[in-house]
């Protein structure tokens, strides 16, 4: 397992450098800037960490390393798991540095975080799971070229329904007297994410069975 972290890691260092280097000049520039608003570089950074696993297999497949990895004394389960390890380690830094976004962003601009601190970060978590356990059984499967097409339609279908869910909840969260939504509740938040750690785990169990089904 921790060569082949190793590997990946190398991977993210060599070919995927620039992009999150990137990403990360975006997100200081924000902290730099005038705005009192957290959601933006939370979910910007739960985006670009939650489609590294999906990359980083995308690549494997792209070099024949899927079929050379059948080859070495290990596992399907510790191939498969060691992405869907990676995918738990960008979760557990989203939480760290959407953290760091709360905590700085209000104590620079003197304003008081909301409530629903915790409900944001345990969604950014939710949304960096999904996009694995989505994505990660069907590259599987298919291979890129052919997943991609599904999980545009998948993710599209869901951001639509997410969409529409959450105009609802906004519309029926108001007390009728025009103030904000109420926060989301902790309790629905944490179900909610255990609903999701449940499905990765069945993800995981699909990828295993998938794994080897492409062929080029």
């Amino acid at each position: 397992m921790k060569g082949l972290l190793l590997k990946d890691w190398y991977q993210v260092r060599t070919s995927m450098k620039t992009m999150y280097l990137t990403v990360a000049f975006v997100l200081v520039i924000w902290v730099l800037s005038t705005s009192n608003a957290y959601v933006f570089p939370v979910s910007y950074a739960a985006i670009f960490l939650g489609i590294l696993p999906v990359n980083l297999l995308t690549y494997d497949q792209s070099v024949g390393w899927v079929e050379y990895g059948r080859t070495l004394p290990v596992s399907k389960k510790t191939l498969v798991a060691e992405k869907y390890l990676i995918g738990l380690f960008c979760a557990a830094a989203a939480v760290v540095i959407g953290g760091l976004f709360v905590t700085v962003i209000p104590l620079r601009t003197g304003t008081a975080p909301d409530e629903d601190v915790l409900s944001l970060l345990a969604g950014s978590v939710c949304a960096i799971l999904l996009i694995n356990g989505i994505s990660l059984p069907l590259l599987y499967r298919f291979g890129a070229e052919k997943a991609r097409m599904i999980y545009v339609l998948t993710f599209a279908g869901l951001g639509a329904l997410l969409g529409g869910g959450g105009a609802v909840m906004d519309e029926l969260q108001q007390n009728g007297t025009g103030s904000e939504p109420l926060p989301v509740p902790l309790w629905l938040a944490a179900v909610l994410l255990l609903a999701v750690l449940a499905l990765y785990a069945v993800s995981w169990r699909v990828s295993v069975a998938w794994y080897g089904k492409y062929k080029k």
